[in-house]
């Protein structure tokens, strides 16, 4: 459950790093539309909760442990690919990131409850709250880092934090079957 735990917290910095710190980079580095800063929101959240939709029946069907690598696997160059182009193609790569990245909210849940049969509302708490709270304490951090190196250097950090998630999902353990 630990390593569920910390793989979800990386998870969770990733997405809100790109949550907070995206519109920022849109405005500042891509010189965008400001009053598009509110539709690219609304891709990439809209995209990760159409993608938790789609992900139970994948997850049901290869596996909770193989989805959980396959996403953090597809998310890194995906969330990469954002930060090294413009146009439209920043909204058509946001929103296979979020679609990607966010589908894992609820297999993590699924997973969780799998690693703990006997305590499914501790497992749900422990997947939830570490989800929000990880996520803030990374969205601190990257401001820090934003002011220190730059909007960008926050960003890249929360690209290549897929990397590590993938590296750790990959050490997951198979869930017992009951």
């Amino acid at each position: 459950m630990t390593l569920l735990v910390l793989v979800i917290s990386i998870r969770s910095w990733t997405q809100l790093g790109f949550t907070t710190y995206m519109p920022f980079y849109y405005l500042e580095v891509l010189k965008g539309d400001p009053r598009m800063v509110g539709t690219l929101l609304a891709v990439f959240l809209g995209a990760g909760a159409a993608g938790t939709l789609i992900a139970g029946p994948i997850a049901d069907r290869i596996g909770h442990r193989r989805f959980m690598v396959s996403v953090f696997f597809l998310a890194a160059p995906l969330a990469v690919a954002f930060l090294l182009v413009s146009g439209i193609w920043t909204f058509i790569l946001l929103g296979a990131l979020g679609l990607v990245l966010v589908s894992t909210f609820t297999t993590a849940v699924v997973l969780g409850q799998a690693y703990m049969p006997r305590n499914l509302g501790m497992a749900s708490g422990l997947i939830v709250g570490f989800a929000i709270g990880a996520g803030g304490v990374g969205a601190t951090a990257l401001g820090w880092i934003a002011d220190r190196w730059g909007l960008s250097s926050a960003l890249w950090i929360s690209a290549l934090m897929p990397i590590l998630g993938c590296a750790v999902s990959l050490t997951l353990p198979e869930p017992r079957t009951r």
